[in-house]
């Protein structure tokens, strides 16, 4: 399922670039369909657009649209939607105006949920299949070129991967060393939105197997609801002169793969978290694929030290007080009047987000500390949560081992503190 024309870079440009957001280590960007603006997953691991139908954004018209079922990861029944022809679709100053996509209701995916910021949409190869785009994520920018115009240039650093496709997703050869000193060649799917660093799929041949030790966790959302398995830390793996060490992976549930093995050479995803040590280009046109380092290389894979997993729930109502002093009045002979001061209070009623405890690790330093699922978390070692992106509290909950970490929440109308510290937990 793809749209059936290209995109063209307006006023035959051989280039351009578009800042993103990255949130939880994906990639966010601006795309305006059919007049309305909206903010779009760019996702490597995903063949069709998609779009959630919110009901804030009922200002577009579906063109030409016909009803369609879908299936995915951890469903358990086909989920209906429309695919809507004919639209027109911007991406920076790239345009295609007979453009095809698809939508799902979003609480299907709760995207928007689970990373704080409104997402309402994906798109992938629909994109990537007419240009050469450089990732840079320490600049949080794209480079979007015309392929016909692009030249790549001596780089030493780097290096160039031959790009393999099935259902217009890309594949990457690479050798991954469990832990028995074992190398097994693999394949995987390059999946930009996948926020862990490795998914691997059991296989006994392959001497892919869950090493010791590891524990059982939420591993995020597919169509039909969430998603668990197996996280652990395996030894190496390498793609070309590139080996990345003590790589934290998660080994899927079989129950809740869904069509992730229709693909019978699949052995696993390449996620954001590796993909974001890498200045890369992804050159669909010419099927390949250029990597070179950057400075998050070498830092060390890491899973979150809290055990809690915090999602984006709603708003709620702040009140904001601000005290301000002015001099009072002068008498008429210069002299100063009474009083010699004047306080005033402006009270703001505000909007600000709310985040929720959606998931605790077993026996993790959260649960042992009596956090529960549903409480609503108001501050942060002192810093209130409204103030914090999502990403920026997620940074602060895996941030360096031993550090404490005092939260207070509201659970049933009270408030309360819990106080924990940050356990590696590999």
């Amino acid at each position: 399922m793809t749209a059936q024309t290209n995109f063209t870079i307006e006023g035959d440009k051989k280039q351009f670039s578009l800042n993103f957001q990255l949130i939880n280590n994906l990639v966010v960007i601006p795309v305006e369909l059919n007049g309305v603006k909206y903010s779009f997953l760019l996702d490597t691991g995903v063949d069709s657009t998609i779009l959630f139908s919110l009901e804030e954004r009922d200002s577009l018209q579906l063109k030409n649209a016909s009803k369609m079922l879908f299936g995915g990861m951890g469903a358990d029944q086909k989920i209906e939607g429309f695919k809507s022809e004919g639209n027109t679709i911007r991406i920076g100053k790239a345009i295609n105006r007979n453009f095809s996509f698809f939508t799902v209701h979003e609480g299907h995916l709760d995207l928007s949920y689970r990373m704080g910021v409104p997402i309402h949409g994906i798109i992938g190869y629909d994109f990537f299949k007419d240009f050469i785009i450089e990732f840079n994520y320490l600049r949080k920018k794209l480079k979007v070129h015309n392929p016909e115009n692009y030249n790549y240039k001596n780089c030493g650093s780097c290096e160039d991967f031959e790009l393999n496709f099935y259902r217009n997703k890309p594949y990457l050869e690479a050798n991954v060393n469990i832990g028995n000193g074992e190398k097994s060649e693999i394949n995987l799917l390059i999946d930009s939105g996948l926020g862990d660093a490795l998914w691997l799929f059991q296989d006994s041949e392959l001497n892919i197997y869950i090493p010791e030790p590891n524990f059982k966790d939420f591993l995020g959302h597919g169509f039909g609801g969430s998603l668990y398995g197996k996280r652990t830390k395996i030894k190496e793996i390498s793609f070309g002169k590139f080996t990345l060490k003590m790589v934290t992976s998660s080994f899927p549930d079989s129950t809740y793969l869904g069509d992730l093995m229709s693909f019978r050479h699949r052995n696993g995803s390449i996620g954001s978290r590796i993909l974001n040590r890498f200045h890369s280009t992804f050159d669909y046109p010419n099927k390949r694929l250029r990597l070179k380092a950057n400075r998050n290389f070498d830092k060390p894979f890491e899973y979150d030290m809290s055990g809690i997993t915090v999602a984006h729930s709603g708003y709620s109502l702040i009140k904001d007080e601000h005290y301000s002093v002015r001099p009072g009045k002068k008498d008429d002979d210069g002299s100063q009047g009474v009083p010699a001061y004047t306080a005033t209070t402006e009270t703001k009623y505000t909007l600000q987000p709310q985040y929720k405890v959606v998931e605790i690790r077993p026996e993790s330093p959260a649960q042992q500390a009596g956090l529960l699922p549903g409480d609503i978390v108001l501050s942060i070692n002192g810093k209130p949560t409204y103030r914090l992106s999502l990403s920026k509290i997620n940074a602060i909950l895996r941030s360096e081992e031993g550090k404490r970490i005092r939260l207070k929440i509201k659970r049933n109308n009270s408030e309360k503190v819990i106080v924990f510290e940050l356990k590696k937990i590999l």
